[in-house]
């Protein structure tokens, strides 16, 4: 019996059945507030591509070198990350009993690796060729086909490689995170050892506070690195503070999400210790939060820089950052503990029954 589609499958009800593991009222306000932050970031956008279409047009350095290595890396970010989580749910712990071989857990995690790089890199091609149709540029279909080829040539090989170097996870000892590195000084050892001690790391699964270097973290170092000093430019060049206030709120928003891990709140150790669950809850999202911070910082103060007497628009974008993040912060808890009250092993044995029933 194959099983191409079980991490599909796994994906398909983990957000389903985190969608209905959320309040109504919570999902209308998500729905409500970030249609309309992504409309307004959309027409601001539109607006400022608009207003210098005809630099753009005419900077034959970005189209050439530019946008195409922007792509690469773009690509191959999103094909390790893709792999790396379609990897997670091949080997999640509760499919050992399966009787999958190594090589079948990678094929499946593939397949479902490869169908979101396609409406991935549709998605990149679409807001491309968008793009060069909001500034006239010629051939804007070409260029997006173009831009879809160049994000895919990223994507594959990072994705492979992510797959192909991927040991037997259904025997790793997980008992290595915690393992001190001999004689380094942790990187976060000033940020993580406040009370409860190391939980940031236990929730990044950092072996205490020691950060392992790797070409993901510093693909993504430079992707939001590139963000921040392109919007921080184009604020400086024009004398408007709306793209660098806006590039600081997306990303600073993205960092807090991409950085906040939750899950300690639903383990009995947190749950049976003598610990007030608001501390827990405030330690696990302070790290997120100073990330969050310190990456808005760069983009809003070239944003006042530029724009001296538009002071409020960055001091209003860091306003809905912090506001943000405590709403995101506040739903992710809120649905780790909504899952932790489950029976245990409940959802996973529904997962079984639908993936083996004829």
């Amino acid at each position: 019996m194959r099983h191409d589609r079980l991490v599909l499958t796994l994906l398909r009800r983990e957000l389903s059945a985190g969608l209905r593991s959320t309040r109504r009222r919570d999902l209308v306000w998500i729905a409500v507030g970030g249609g309309a932050l992504f409309a307004y970031a959309v027409a601001d956008i539109v607006v400022a591509l608009q207003a210098t279409s005809t630099t753009l047009r005419q900077a034959q350095m970005m189209w050439t070198v530019g946008l195409p290595a922007a792509l690469l890396l773009l690509g191959a970010f999103t094909g390790s990350a893709l792999a790396r989580l379609c990897l997670s749910r091949a080997f999640a712990p509760f499919l050992k009993a399966l009787p999958l071989s190594l090589v079948e857990r990678r094929r499946v995690a593939a397949t479902a690796a490869c169908v979101l790089g396609v409406l991935t890199t549709f998605i990149v091609a679409a807001a491309v060729g968008l793009g060069c149709f909001v500034i006239a540029k010629p051939l804007a279909q070409a260029w997006g086909l173009g831009a879809a080829i160049l994000f895919g040539a990223g994507f594959c090989p990072a994705a492979v490689l992510r797959l192909r170097s991927a040991r037997d996870l259904v025997n790793t000892d997980t008992a290595d995170l915690v393992s001190v590195c001999g004689g380094r000084k942790p990187l976060l050892g000033a940020f993580d050892r406040s009370t409860p001690t190391w939980i940031s790391s236990w929730a990044w699964g950092l072996p205490a506070g020691h950060v392992t270097l790797s070409w993901r973290l510093a693909g993504a170092a430079v992707l939001f690195g590139l963000g921040a000093a392109t919007s921080a430019s184009i604020s400086l060049v024009r004398h408007d503070a709306v793209p660098a206030a806006m590039a600081g709120l997306t990303g600073g928003l993205l960092i807090f999400m991409l950085s906040a891990r939750f899950h300690p709140l639903g383990s009995p150790v947190l749950r049976t210790a003598p610990l007030d669950f608001t501390r827990a809850w405030l330690r696990l999202t302070r790290l997120p939060l100073q990330l969050s911070v310190a990456y808005f910082l760069l983009p809003a103060g070239a944003a006042l820089a530029a724009e001296p007497s538009a002071w409020a628009m960055p001091l209003a974008s860091g306003f809905w950052l912090l506001a943000l993040n405590g709403a995101i912060a506040r739903e992710w808890d809120a649905r780790q503990l909504a899952d932790a009250s489950h029976a245990p092993g409940t959802f996973e044995l529904n997962i079984m029954q639908v993936l083996w029933n004829p």
